[in-house]
C-alpha cells in the first residue's frame, strides 16, 4: 500500500459551528480533510439564542450547502441547538457530543481579530480547536508550517500534512533561522516536528536565515499558499496572537491561515484519558467567570430587598414553627435571602476575591441577626412553654443534615453558574433550610431554652459552612480560578480561607456525629428494655438532666421497675445524664370468639 494512503485521519467527530454561509463550505470542506475515511462524522452546528426565526432563517441558507456536501459524499449532519449564549451553545454541544475537534471560523477585516465568541470556545474547549482565517482567496496549492521542533509545530505539521494529502497540495515545513544555527541545526529541527509522521516524505524541508523569522516565513508565502500555525495550550491565546512572531503571520499572511490550539499529540492513553474526562467537565469562559463575579458582588450586598425579605422570611418561619405548619416553613425558605451571601462568599473564595468576602460575610452576619432579633419579637408575643414537633425537628442535628447541605451548596453553585437550568434554585431554597434552624434560635432564647438554641445553632452553622464550602468545590469544578495582579498571593490566601472553612465543616461534622451517634444506642436501649411493647417515637427534650420522651404501643402497661432500668442503663452509657418518660399507647384487640 503506498505510505500516503496509510495516513491517520485526525478525528471521529468533528464540530463546525456554523452562522456565515459564506464562510460554511471553507470550514466543511477543511473539516472532511481531517476526519477518519470510514468513520469519521462531522456535525454542522447552528446556535440560537432564543430567536426561532433567526435560527430558521439561518438554518434555511445553509441547508443547500450541507446538502451539496453530503451529494460530494462528505457525512455532515446539520443540527440546530437553542442556549443562553452562542459561546455556551457550542462548549456543551462540544462535550455532550464527544467532539475529537472543533473548527471555528473567523474572516478577514484589516487587522486579525478572533472575536469574543472564538476566544472563550477557545480557552474552555472540552477537545482540541482549529481556528480557520480566510483569505484573499479560498482555495490553496501549498501548506506551509513553521516547524521549529516545538509540540505546538509538531501539532501545526500532522495538521498540515492531513490538509495537503486530502488537496494533494505541496507541502513544506520552514525553520528561519537567526543567523546563529547551522542549517544541520536548522534541519535537525525541522525533523524533529515532522517525527512519526507516516507520509512526512511529502514535505518539502527549507531552512532559511532570516534577523525575523516571522518577516523571513512571510516573505516565501504567496496568496494560494495555507499557512498552518501551531498555538501553545499552556499560555493564554492572547498572548500568541499579540506576540511578535504570531501576530505577524496573522495579520499579514496573504492566504488563509490555519490556527492549531490545544491540539494534543499523538494518540496515547493520558491524551485517550484527557478527551473522555473532558466530557465529564463544564470549564467556564473567561466571559462567564466575568458573569458570575459580577452576580457574586450583586449578591453581597445587603441592600433594601435583602432587608425585606430577611424580615419577612424570618416572620413566615417563627409563625409556621409555633403554628406547627410545614407548608408555612416551606414558604419561608423561598423567600429566604440567606443563601445569597454564601454564593458570594463562595465565589470570593474560588476567585480570590477579597473583596466579596469582605462584603458578603457582612451581609450574612447582619441578615442573621435581623433574623434572631425577629425570631426574638415574634417570641415575645407568642410565648409558648410547649416547643412543637416542627421545632422539635431542627432541634436534633444529625449527618444527614450536613449531607444535605453539602448537595445544597453544590446545586446551588452549578445552578447559579449554568443559566439554563435556574429552575432549580428553589428547590435549593427548599432543600437548605437555613432560616428554621435559625429561627428556632431566636426562639428558644427568647423562652430560655438555652439548650434547644445550642442545638438549632449547631445544625444552623453545619448548614451555612458545609453550602459554602461544597458551593466553592462546585465553582472551582467549573473552573472559576484567580485571575488578574498578584495572582500567587491571592491563591494561598484563598486557600488558607478554604482551608478554615473545611476544617469548620470537619469539626461540625464530627460533633453532629457524636451526637448522632446517640440515637441508635438510645433506641437500641428502649427496645431491648420495654419488649414486648412497639416503640414509636422518642425525643431527647433539653434540661439538667435531659428528658427522653419515648411512646410505645403496648397491649399491657409498662412497669415502672422497667423504666427505672432503662434509665440506669441510659445513664451507665450516655455522656449526659436523662431522665426517662414512657407514653404508653395501649393495644385493645377483640377477645376470642
Amino acid at each position: 500500500m503506498p505510505e500516503e494512503k496509510q495516513l491517520p485521519e485526525y478525528a471521529r467527530l468533528v464540530l463546525v459551528p456554523l452562522a456565515n454561509p459564506a464562510t460554511a463550505p471553507a470550514l466543511l470542506e477543511l473539516a472532511s480533510a481531517l476526519i477518519e475515511p470510514e468513520e469519521g462524522r462531522i456535525l454542522a452546528l447552528v446556535v440560537s439564542t432564543g430567536s426561532a426565526e433567526e435560527q430558521a432563517a439561518t438554518l434555511d441558507k445553509l441547508k443547500p450547502i450541507i446538502e451539496a456536501q453530503e451529494a460530494g459524499g462528505v457525512p455532515v449532519k446539520l443540527v440546530a441547538r437553542v442556549a443562553t449564549s452562542v459561546t455556551r451553545g457550542i462548549l456543551d454541544a462540544a462535550r455532550e457530543e464527544g467532539a475529537d475537534l472543533l473548527i471555528l471560523g473567523v474572516r478577514r477585516h484589516g487587522a486579525f481579530s478572533l472575536g469574543a465568541i472564538v476566544e472563550n470556545v477557545a480557552a474552555a474547549a472540552p477537545c482540541d480547536v482549529l481556528i480557520y482565517r480566510t483569505g484573499s482567496g479560498e482555495n490553496f496549492r501549498r501548506v506551509v508550517v513553521p516547524a521549529n521542533g516545538s509540540p505546538e509545530s509538531r501539532a501545526a505539521c500532522r495538521i498540515g500534512l492531513a490538509l495537503a494529502h486530502h488537496h494533494e497540495a505541496d507541502a513544506e515545513a520552514i525553520y528561519a533561522s537567526p543567523g546563529a544555527y547551522s542549517r544541520w541545526e536548522g534541519m535537525a529541527r525541522i525533523e524533529s516536528s515532522l517525527a512519526d509522521l507516516r507520509g512526512r516524505h511529502i514535505f518539502k524541508r527549507t531552512v532559511i536565515t532570516a534577523g525575523n523569522a516571522a518577516s523571513g516565513i512571510l516573505a516565501r508565502l504567496k496568496p494560494d499558499d495555507l499557512l498552518v500555525v501551531g498555538l501553545t495550550d499552556t499560555s493564554p491565546l492572547e498572548r500568541w496572537l499579540y506576540g511578535d512572531f504570531s501576530s505577524q503571520l496573522l495579520n499579514h499572511a496573504p492566504g488563509p491561515v490555519v490556527v492549531v490550539e490545544r491540539s494534543a499529540e499523538g494518540n496515547h492513553l493520558a491524551d485517550r484519558l484527557r478527551r473522555g474526562l473532558s466530557r465529564f467537565l463544564i470549564t467556564l469562559t473567561p466571559v462567564e467567570q466575568d458573569e458570575i463575579m459580577w452576580q457574586g458582588q450583586r449578591l453581597a450586598v445587603a441592600n433594601l430587598d435583602f432587608f425585606v425579605l430577611v424580615v419577612i422570611a424570618a416572620t413566615l418561619a417563627s409563625l409556621g414553627l409555633l403554628l406547627n405548619s410545614p407548608a408555612v416553613i416551606i414558604g419561608a425558605m423561598l423567600v429566604a435571602p440567606l443563601m445569597q451571601p454564601l454564593i458570594a462568599l463562595a465565589v470570593g473564595l474560588s476567585a480570590a476575591r477579597f473583596d466579596l468576602i469582605r462584603r458578603g460575610a457582612p451581609t450574612l452576619v447582619v441578615g442573621i441577626l435581623v433574623a434572631l432579633a425577629v425570631a426574638g419579637f415574634i417570641g415575645v408575643i407568642v410565648p409558648t412553654a410547649i416547643p412543637t414537633q416542627e421545632m422539635l425537628n431542627r432541634t436534633n442535628p444529625s449527618l444527614g443534615d450536613i449531607v444535605v447541605a453539602l448537595a445544597s451548596g453544590f446545586i446551588g453553585a452549578y445552578a447559579t453558574a449554568r443559566k439554563d437550568i435556574p429552575a432549580a434554585l428553589a428547590g435549593v431554597a427548599i432543600a437548605a433550610a437555613l432560616m428554621p434552624p435559625l429561627c428556632v434560635v431566636g426562639l428558644n432564647l427568647t423562652y430560655g431554652n438555652l439548650d434547644f438554641a445550642e442545638r438549632a445553632a449547631l445544625l444552623f452553622l453545619a448548614n451555612i459552612s458545609a453550602i459554602t464550602g461544597a458551593a466553592w468545590l462546585c465553582f472551582s469544578w467549573l473552573g472559576l480560578r484567580p485571575r488578574g495582579t498578584h495572582i500567587l498571593t491571592r491563591r494561598w490566601v484563598g486557600m488558607a480561607i478554604s482551608t478554615a472553612f473545611t476544617v469548620l465543616v470537619i469539626v461540625l461534622t464530627m460533633n453532629l456525629i457524636v451526637r448522632t451517634n446517640d440515637r441508635p444506642l438510645i433506641e437500641q436501649h428502649l427496645q431491648e428494655h420495654l419488649a414486648p411493647a412497639e416503640l414509636m417515637s422518642f425525643d431527647l427534650l433539653p434540661g439538667q438532666p435531659a428528658r427522653l420522651v419515648a411512646t410505645v404501643r403496648a397491649g399491657a402497661a409498662v412497669s415502672p421497675e422497667a423504666v427505672r432500668t432503662l434509665q440506669d442503663a441510659l445513664n451507665a452509657n450516655l455522656a449526659h445524664a436523662v431522665q426517662v418518660e414512657v407514653v404508653v399507647l395501649n393495644v385493645i384487640q377483640p377477645s376470642e370468639p
